[in-house]
């Protein structure tokens, strides 16, 4: 009887167990595994490895034995999508996009950090450069007291940093991150869109700016973000789980967004359905579809701060300052209790070279939100008059 050889073919989707991955990452011994993970010391960088596993990042395709289609262990073509137990990935796959969270809530373990000393040291120029000494020295400070969890205080200190160099890369993303843990979205996202003119390839920035935009309801932007992120780096736990829970938005949104449609076909001129159908529109970055909305509401119904809010603000970003000036005078005529108007008004003083008027209306925002026992949002409209006036606030 001739018996026939049994042809081995690969397996599609074999993964090795995340602590082999890991010992091979780290090139250790398994004892020494062992007695790292009784310390409690690779939990984290496991659970990366284990999400990557699970959502088929890690797979042939970034694997280091995988060249040119061909898996050079078994000398066989494989698919990029498959993965066996032998799989070790590439270097630029290895390293964890975010450091364990040191006491943040919840909501702001995402922000990615990773890669900024190495920025770090590319900034610095040459090493001993005295002229360099000294923001080096304030930026570490602004790294320690940001670890800490005191974030006005590394506010400061990158601050002063920036003073010296605007385009200091690692002390904007930084300040950006403190912004964005205090809550001041909008000044965080500035920050961020300055950072990506110094380096639009840093994957992590665009994870934070994508969450950014998710915080103040600019889905689609966000939504862009996290993919931009995405391409550039495509192992990032944080930005994938951003991109899932903003595609869930969108879904939601979406649903909203037809329900109102066909109220407005049976009443046209029903204000409510038209401002939020105008509120759904901007979370779509659907800006002049916004403004019509908002402007059919105000005609049918004028005595609505909030539509006159966010019709300013279209306009203010569209470069039309005197209309949104008259958009927000009318929100805040309408209800002078309203800080966000307030604010939005003095962005627009400022940005007309009205000074006086703009400290005036920041001043009146920063005493609203404080009386609200909204302190973060009062401090940021207090740092616009310190950056105008400095000494005052």
């Amino acid at each position: 009887m001739i018996r026939k050889d049994k042809i081995e073919k690969p397996f599609e989707w074999d993964p090795p167990a995340p602590s082999t991955v890991y010992i091979k990452i780290k090139n250790i011994p398994y004892e020494t595994f062992k007695t790292r993970l009784n310390q409690g010391l690779v939990t984290t960088e496991l659970d990366q490895i284990r999400y990557r596993l699970e959502r088929r990042i890690y797979c042939c395709g970034v694997c280091s034995k995988y060249i040119n289609g061909y898996c050079i262990i078994t000398n066989r073509r494989v698919e990029p999508g498959w993965i066996c137990k032998s799989f070790v990935p590439k270097e630029e796959f290895i390293y964890l996009d975010a450091r364990p969270a040191r006491g943040d809530s919840e909501g702001f373990r995402y922000l990615s950090e990773i890669g900024l000393e190495r920025d770090r040291t590319e900034e610095k120029g040459e090493a001993g450069n005295p002229e360099t000494g000294g923001a080096e020295s304030i930026y570490e400070e602004g790294v320690a007291l940001y670890r800490q969890g005191r974030l006005r205080l590394a506010l400061k200190a990158f601050d002063r940093v920036l003073e010296e160099n605007p385009r200091d890369f690692p002390a904007l993303y930084h300040k950006g991150n403190s912004l964005l843990k205090l809550k001041r979205y909008e000044e965080a996202l500035e920050i961020f869109e300055r950072a990506a003119e110094i380096k639009p390839e840093n994957a992590g920035l665009w994870t934070n700016m994508g969450f950014a935009l998710k915080k103040l309801e600019r889905f689609r932007d966000a939504l862009e973000a996290f993919e931009k992120s995405i391409s550039l780096n495509p192992v990032q736990k944080n930005a994938w789980e951003g991109k899932d829970s903003v595609l869930s938005l969108i879904s939601l949104c979406e649903e909203k967004l037809s329900e109102y449609e066909k109220i407005l076909e049976r009443n046209p001129g029903d204000p409510d359905a038209l401002f939020k159908t105008g509120k759904l529109w901007l979370r779509f970055g659907e800006q002049e579809k916004a403004m019509q909305a908002f402007k059919n509401a105000l005609e049918v119904k004028p005595e609505n701060a909030e539509a006159w809010k966010l019709r300013g603000k279209i306009l203010f970003k569209a470069g039309s300052e005197k209309e949104a000036l008259h958009a927000f005078e009318n929100a805040t005529r309408l209800k002078p209790d309203h800080p966000e108007a307030w604010y939005e008004r003095g962005k627009v003083f400022l940005k007309l070279g009205n000074l006086r008027a703009a400290e005036n209306a920041f001043k009146i925002a920063a005493d609203l939100w404080e009386s609200k026992g909204l302190k973060t949002r009062a401090e940021s409209a207090r740092e616009n008059i310190r950056r105008m006036s400095p000494g005052k606030a």
